[in-house]
C-alpha cells in the first residue's frame, strides 16, 4: 500500500498528535488504514510519498530509463530531488488490521506543483499513476487528480509565470476520510486538536473540516465522501 512519510522534528509530540487522530491505543512512528501507511520519521529531510511496486529493482531501471535520477536507500527507490518513489513496502498482519474509527484511511493526498507539464509526466508517465482530471480553479490555478488504486493524488498547480520561492513539488497535506464527519469533529475537539465548523467541500458531494495542529506535521483535513475509502470503485 502507499506509504505516506513525514518528517518531523518532535517525534513524541507528532506520534501522540496521530495516535489521537486516528484514536489509537498504541503510540507507534507507523499507522496503517484502510488504504495507507503513514510513517513518521526524523531522519528525512523532508516528506516523501512512496508508491507500492511489485519490484523496487525492476522500478528503478524503468524510471530512469524515463530520464529520472533515482536514490536507492534499500527500502525504497526516490525520485532524487522530489518527495515521490516506489517501495515494496508490505503492511503486516498486525499493522494492517488498524482499531476501528470513525476515520478509514487517506481520501486524498495534496500536492503543490510549480508546472502541470512536469506534474502529469511525473505523476502520470513516470510513475504510471492513472491521470483522472484537470480543472481550472482560480486565478490560473489548476487541479490535476490521479489515481494510485484506492488513493487519490490531487496536484495544485501554480500559474505559469508566478515566482516561487518553494521547491517545484511538495507535499501541501493530507486529506483524511470519515464516516461521520460530525462525530469525527466532535471527537477530534475533545481530543484537544482545533477543529473548523463543516462545511460543503470542493468535491461535489462532499463535507470537509480543517484540523489544525502543528504537531501533525502537515495540513490536516476531515472529509466525508459519498461512499467509503475501502468501497472506492477501480473505474
Amino acid at each position: 500500500m502507499t506509504l505516506v512519510e513525514l518528517a518531523v522534528d518532535d517525534l513524541t509530540a507528532t506520534t501522540d498528535a496521530y495516535r489521537r487522530l486516528l484514536a489509537r491505543n498504541d503510540s507507534a512512528a507507523e499507522y496503517a488504514t484502510s488504504n495507507a501507511t503513514l510513517r513518521l520519521d526524523r531522519r528525512h529531510l523532508g516528506h516523501r510519498v512512496l508508491f507500492d511496486v511489485a519490484d523496487v529493482s525492476s522500478w528503478q531501471t524503468l524510471l530512469e530509463r524515463r530520464g529520472l535520477a533515482t536514490r536507492n536507500d534499500a527500502t525504497a527507490v526516490q525520485v532524487d530531488g522530489l518527495p515521490v518513489g516506489v517501495t515494496e513496502h508490505r503492511a503486516s498482519g498486525a499493522e494492517a488490521a488498524p482499531n476501528a474509527c470513525d476515520i478509514e484511511g487517506i481520501d486524498h493526498i495534496v500536492f503543490q506543483a510549480a508546472g502541470r507539464d512536469h506534474a502529469v509526466a511525473l505523476f502520470g508517465s513516470s510513475l504510471g499513476l492513472d491521470f483522472r482530471l484537470d480543472r481550472p480553479v482560480a486565478d490560473g490555478l489548476r487541479q490535476l487528480f490521479f489515481r494510485a488504486d484506492d488513493l487519490i493524488v490531487e496536484v495544485l498547480v501554480t500559474p505559469d509565470g508566478v515566482p516561487r520561492t518553494s521547491p517545484p513539488l511538495s507535499l501541501w497535506g493530507i486529506a483524511w476520510a470519515t464516516t461521520d464527519i460530525e462525530a469525527t469533529q466532535a471527537r477530534l475537539t475533545g481530543a484537544g486538536f482545533t477543529v473548523s465548523q463543516v462545511r460543503t467541500g470542493r468535491k461535489p458531494n462532499t463535507r470537509v473540516a480543517t484540523v489544525r495542529s502543528p504537531a501533525l506535521a502537515t495540513r490536516t483535513l476531515i472529509i466525508e465522501p459519498t461512499r467509503s475509502v475501502a468501497a472506492k470503485e477501480s473505474s
